[in-house]
């Protein structure tokens, strides 16, 4: 049977481990590879985890760089979920990074010293956690980050990449904000995550490629400097002063693209409390969102909004590629995976899923039953 080992701090297992960089457990296992190229594609080419469970027994764990989010507490419950399918797997303390680079290397030190083999991790700091996963990955760890790219090379400096589409998903936002603002045009705001992450990055660099050669983006104004998103950390009291700061600057505002829907919830309260009027929201999927549209639907003040699903499932998709590379079965799924449109309040075929049942922060479109995502925000 699985072994459990959940809801520990991996900094308080090893604290004393600092930033220090762990030493291979046994020069045996000491790996070196050779450059793997990603592979793109969609939903329908994903697989089961019993296909790669193997038979050698190992330890698994996820490390956030930033774990204090509702969309980080779907992850986990996934990502745990997703474990427990594998009778050989156990699985080890969920490391938070807390938004500090530096506590963030320590945990996955601290997991290597623990003998972890398959390692998870969302690398909020992107290129700053490079070296420690090089080291970690030449240990012999299965190192898969997902959705932030760290940098460096697959197959060289971890074992390989998971990520959603971000590139597709930003021109997917902006060709529909520029649609949607027409014929009128307008301005608009794109709204990132933690300072540098490579996730919003690479969303705002196809957000702006977009916008320059689509034409129904040509009344239609991105008031961001160019490459550099608002920056709220994921965190709702901060995209609410974020938000709240632009509508001071800027007396309209007619667009919010956003990788964070808690954060959008948030600034449409910054938006309600300058009375101004509500602008359209290209973003992903959150319960929260949903109902807030209905509330304004019923009180007729719909505002335009389109969420792609919130693919907290991604973490998955990491998973499976950690255990198999460890147990060496090959998993041939998507590296990058292109992700559906969830909710589209233009399109009919796709409309707004508010869930009274279940918590304003899930994520409708997770994979988790409803009875799982209680208990994620209980």
């Amino acid at each position: 049977m699985r072994k459990a080992a959940i809801g520990l701090s991996v900094s308080a297992v090893l604290i004393a481990m600092s930033a220090c960089s762990v030493a291979p457990p046994d020069a045996s296992e000491t790996k070196t590879g050779s450059e793997q190229k990603l592979t793109t594609g969609d939903t329908s080419q994903l697989k089961e985890i019993t296909d790669f469970c193997g038979d050698k027994p190992m330890k698994v764990a996820l490390a956030d760089g930033q774990g204090g989010n509702a969309w980080r507490k779907v992850t986990r419950a996934e990502f745990e979920d997703e474990a427990s399918r594998c009778d050989n797997i156990e699985v080890l303390p969920y490391a938070d990074g807390q938004n500090n680079p530096q506590k963030a290397i320590s945990d996955v030190n601290a997991l290597v010293a623990q003998g972890v083999n398959g390692l998870v991790v969302f690398p909020d700091s992107g290129p700053a956690m490079l070296p420690t996963f090089r080291t970690a990955f030449k240990a012999g760890v299965s190192v898969v980050p997902y959705t932030s790219n760290p940098g460096g090379t697959p197959g060289v400096d971890y074992t390989t990449f998971v990520s959603n589409n971000t590139a597709a998903e930003g021109g997917i936002w902006a060709a529909w904000m520029c649609q949607t603002l027409q014929p009128e045009g307008g301005n608009i705001v794109f709204l990132g995550g933690t300072p540098g992450n490579t996730q919003s990055l690479t969303e705002l660099e196809a957000v702006e490629e977009e916008m320059a050669s689509n034409s129904d983006c040509s009344n239609v104004k991105l008031l961001n400097k160019s490459g550099q998103p608002y920056d709220t950390n994921w965190e709702p009291t901060q995209g609410q002063k974020v938000v709240a700061g632009l509508l001071t600057q800027y007396q309209q505002i007619d667009g919010i693209i956003s990788d964070s829907s808690q954060v959008v919830v948030a600034g449409l309260r910054a938006v309600k409390a300058a009375k101004r009027s509500t602008p359209a929201i290209a973003t992903v999927d959150l319960n929260e969102l949903s109902c807030l549209w209905e509330t304004y639907d019923k009180a007729g003040d719909a505002f335009p909004m389109m969420s792609i699903d919130g693919r907290p499932w991604l973490v998955r998709i990491a998973l499976r590629k950690a255990v198999a590379d460890f147990q060496g079965i090959d998993n041939d799924e998507p590296n990058i995976v292109t992700v559906p449109i969830f909710e589209d309040t233009t399109d009919d075929s796709k409309p707004v899923r508010c869930e009274p049942s279940l918590p304003p922060e899930a994520s409708v479109s997770s994979t988790l039953k409803p009875e799982q995502l209680q208990k994620v925000f209980n």
